[in-house]
């Protein structure tokens, strides 16, 4: 009887790794499509030994769009709840007695690690915030300086064009070729 729970929590981990894996897959260019259209077909050599080039009709992949703030807060939230359900049906199999204790022990390990690198990842997003306002603030005060010194500047001097009494006009009739 143990063995079928051991294999059902193996089961469950494993479905609780790949089951947001597959739901993630939204396009072809990922996992093993991917992989199988890694290298186009290369044309055969010719006859008379030359090789070619072989020919790319595959365009580059397009960069991957910045993935928002609400996405990664939205993938830790599934993750923690997903470690914390794992968590819960760890210790309702221990107390109903189907497993021993220690089978409590992998998903707390997990949970932990989770939250401190949850804990860590909320100090580097602060300092990133942070980093980003003192970056605004400098940009509005260098913006404020320039303002002020275009103002405090000499205003340009206007130089008035003398025209000409007469204009020159080259189809006029009157004009004669230099040296004539």
């Amino acid at each position: 009887m143990s063995s079928a729970v051991l294999y059902l929590a193996i089961v469950a981990v494993w479905a609780v790794v790949l089951v947001p894996m597959w739901l993630r897959r939204d396009t072809e260019t990922t996992g093993i499509s991917r992989l199988l259209h890694k290298r186009p077909d290369e044309p055969a050599a010719e006859d008379d030994g030359d090789e070619e080039e072989p020919l790319r009709d595959e365009e580059a992949p397009a960069p991957r769009r910045p993935v928002s703030r609400a996405t990664v807060i939205a993938r830790r939230r599934r993750r923690t709840s997903g470690l914390a359900a794992l968590l819960l049906t760890s210790v309702a199999v221990t107390a109903s007695g189907l497993t021993p204790w220690w089978i409590i022990a992998p998903p707390v390990l997990l949970l932990a690690g989770h939250l401190a690198l949850l804990r860590v990842a909320v100090g580097m997003d602060t300092a990133r915030r942070h980093a980003a306002a003192q970056a605004r603030a400098a940009a509005r005060t260098r913006a404020l300086e320039a303002r002020r010194a275009a103002e405090a500047a000499e205003p340009a001097e206007v130089i008035e064009l003398i025209t000409p009494d007469e204009v020159f006009d080259q189809y006029a009739a009157d004009r004669r070729a230099v040296g004539e």
